[in-house]
């Protein structure tokens, strides 16, 4: 028998602050499952495809999945073709402007994923 999944008031207010962006995006999805939880899928919208899906089970990584999200797409904006942790200075900048109203709005997750954005985001994010 499959165990119910139960809702957690610490994801549904991560997913609260980015639910226009996830509505918004061609690249991901949320959902809630009974028998799995929360669920992110990487999706192809013009293929209608499931490229990757995840069950996510703590807000800590479902905030710096979707803050990576952000960086990235303000990478694809500049029509840059690498990582946020290859961006120059320019980049680095609109990543920051992109990055903060998210951050304003969760400053409790301010450093969840400071493993990918390295000290240009000190300024901006003092941890």
């Amino acid at each position: 028998m499959v165990q119910e999944a139960k809702r957690d008031a610490e994801m549904e207010k991560v997913y609260g602050v980015f639910e226009e962006y996830i509505k918004s995006s061609p690249y991901i999805e949320w959902l809630w499952s009974e028998k799995l939880g929360y669920v992110l899928m990487q999706i192809a919208a013009k293929e209608r495809e499931v490229v990757e899906s995840r069950v996510v089970t703590d807000a800590g990584d479902l905030c710096r999945i979707l803050l990576h999200e952000v960086a990235e797409d303000a990478l694809r904006k500049r029509n840059s073709e690498h990582t946020p942790y290859e961006a120059d200075a320019l980049e680095r900048d609109e990543i920051g402007k992109e990055l903060k109203p998210y951050i304003d709005q969760l400053p409790e997750y301010r450093d969840c994923c400071r493993e990918w954005r390295g000290t240009w985001a000190e300024p901006l994010f003092p941890i």
